[in-house]
């Protein structure tokens, strides 16, 4: 499985609050920890989490999930 580079993303978080931060994790349907966790492993989302993520155009589906991205169908605008 190839490490995911959260870069994007960590920089999105560190412009927000720590509740917004809450909020945002919320908003993609996990928790801020896990969300810390799976950026710390370095290893991808579930599909749902990432499609939320990828909704919100903090990284592109193609970042998020570079081995399956392919396989699902993410609402891109």
């Amino acid at each position: 499985m190839r490490e995911i580079d959260f870069s994007p993303l960590r920089l999105f978080l560190k412009g927000l609050s720590e509740e917004e931060k809450v909020k945002f994790a919320s908003e993609c349907g996990t928790s801020l920890g896990y969300m810390r966790k799976r950026m710390s492993l370095k290893k991808p989302f579930g599909f749902l989490i990432a499609k939320e993520i990828a909704a919100r155009g903090v990284m592109t589906p193609k970042q998020l999930r570079p081995a399956d991205y392919g396989n699902y169908i993410w609402d891109e605008k």
